[in-house]
């Protein structure tokens, strides 16, 4: 296992109704949801504690619809960052 603390400074406001999530991406493309951001008014930094079994991964930040969180197990909102891990 591969422990991942991210951490957000500055961050924009998320778009109404939406979260910002962070994922690991294999480079098979299977993907691992790591834990989500709601971004409000005022709250400019957040910091997500994970960990990930993908022995090479990058990581990934979408947007994702607030009302299908609980239920999203892939990335299908719009990309707004991406993280690559080189050794």
């Amino acid at each position: 296992m591969t422990e991942i603390l991210a951490r957000f400074h500055n961050l924009r406001e998320a778009p109404k109704g939406q979260a910002f999530i962070l994922w690991a991406v294999s480079p098979d493309k299977q993907f691992q949801r790591l834990g989500s951001i709601v971004n409000v008014a005022g709250r400019n930094e957040a910091e997500i504690e994970s960990e990930t079994a993908f022995d090479d991964f990058g990581l990934l930040i979408t947007t994702e619809d607030l009302t299908q969180q609980k239920t999203i197990i892939g990335p299908a909102g719009q990309r707004v960052g991406v993280i690559q891990i080189v050794p």
